[in-house]
């Protein structure tokens, strides 16, 4: 049960503190009205804050973009925000799952909760989220947060659209590459071996796939299973902190690829650093948060020391230029910002250069990688051939 803080004014007139467990802020201002108490303060506690985990399958960013579109377009409206949220929930357009998040949201608004507090409880929305909302109602501003955060989804959702469309084509051409080999190794060197009788004893690489032919063929069921775990297992790894990793850590043996790792981060972490900093969020929560997004362990230790340099007293472009992690011109930029009193707006300007560097790094290895595909399979399809011809001839001479 939560708990929460309180400042009162009690039955003799004097000033009193206490904490209080109650299932909602709404529940405990009865409780202290109850026994006679003028309620002059009241907080849920930091550290009961957060008693809901996050959820082992958060909202996708996509069904964020358009749900905090949408209420933002409503509330800037004068729509009060539990009748919006009311509206949303009805709405086709998101999966079944999510407008019964949004039902509970409600249910929790009603029943007390503030709207940030209902989505921590979730556990479904990101912290870079809740943090958002949580600083529009305390500044009053809430429709624009909202707005900011909408922006900020719809930026996401498009990078990882263009991702998308950019690597469709060449895992278009490793799939039918696998067909062409399944087919080869399935249907037509067992025919073949079978069209010559039993007096071919295979060698080398023809040994090897008719080999695999017949692992397949006696054993599919457990080796299904065994792709099926490893799909699963490698999906929820690759998503965690270890998995990014992993990631990084391959992704630096490829020049190209660790370009682009390298400047997405940068993208990702200017940008969320725009939007807290615009939507009046605390500048340690900030950096945390945008070091989160960034899903780079480089950049979120190097974030992780820069923040324990800003609360000693260090400027914010001293502490993140002593991490040799950030390039220069974030650097530069963030010193501008902080003698302009304008770093909301330095930051949307470089994460805005970095989204064009990116789509262009993009575009230079999707034309990298068509040709590499296409050489490869070409160069492998041709292997097999060969192979063929020769226990072809090699199957002719056995029997002559």
């Amino acid at each position: 049960m939560p708990e929460f803080r309180y400042e009162v004014i009690n039955i003799k007139g004097k000033p009193e503190k206490g904490k209080l467990s109650a299932n909602s802020k709404l529940e405990a201002l009865q409780i202290l009205s109850s026994r006679g108490f003028i309620v002059s303060s009241i907080k849920q506690s930091s550290t009961t804050r957060n008693y809901t985990k996050a959820s082992l399958f958060p909202a996708s960013q996509k069904e964020v973009s358009i749900f905090s579109r949408q209420l933002a377009t409503m509330v800037s409206s004068g729509v009060r925000i539990r009748d919006s949220l009311q509206v949303l929930s009805t709405q086709v357009l998101f999966s079944r799952r999510f407008r019964k998040i949004i039902s509970r949201v409600v249910l929790d608004i009603e029943g007390g909760m503030s709207f940030s507090e209902s989505l921590e409880k979730t556990g479904v929305f990101e912290p870079l989220f809740t943090n958002l909302v949580k600083a529009g109602e305390a500044g009053g501003v809430l429709d624009e947060s909202l707005e900011r955060v909408a922006d900020f989804y719809e930026g996401m959702v498009e990078l990882q659209n263009q991702v998308k469309s950019a690597m469709a084509y060449p895992l278009f051409m490793m799939v039918f590459a696998v067909g062409i080999v399944g087919m080869i190794s399935f249907f037509i060197l067992p025919n073949l071996i079978s069209a010559f009788g039993g007096n071919y004893e295979p060698e080398g690489t023809m040994a090897i796939l008719l080999k695999m032919n017949d692992i397949l063929k006696n054993h599919w069921p457990i080796l299904l299973v065994l792709l099926l775990a490893l799909s699963i297992g490698g999906f929820f790894f690759f998503k965690s902190k270890y998995g990014n990793i992993v990631k990084e850590t391959l992704g630096k043996l490829i020049p190209p690829v660790r370009n682009l790792r390298n400047m997405t981060a940068m993208e990702r972490f200017t940008r969320t650093t725009a939007v807290l900093v615009a939507s009046g969020v605390d500048l340690p929560t900030v950096l945390e948060l945008a070091g989160e997004v960034s899903q780079s362990p480089r950049v979120m230790k190097a974030v992780g020391n820069a923040i324990v340099s800003i609360k000693g007293g260090e400027s914010i472009n001293a502490a993140l230029e002593r991490q040799k992690v950030f390039p220069p011109i974030v650097v530069s930029m963030v010193a501008t910002g902080e003698e302009t009193g304008k770093l909301d707006e330095v930051m949307f300007k470089v994460a805005n250069f970095y989204h064009m560097q990116v789509q262009n790094a993009l575009k230079k290895l999707v034309s990298l990688v068509e040709p590499i595909m296409i050489l490869f399979i070409g160069g492998f399809i041709g292997f097999l051939a060969i192979t063929i011809y020769g226990a072809v001839f090699a199957m002719e001479q056995s029997i002559g």
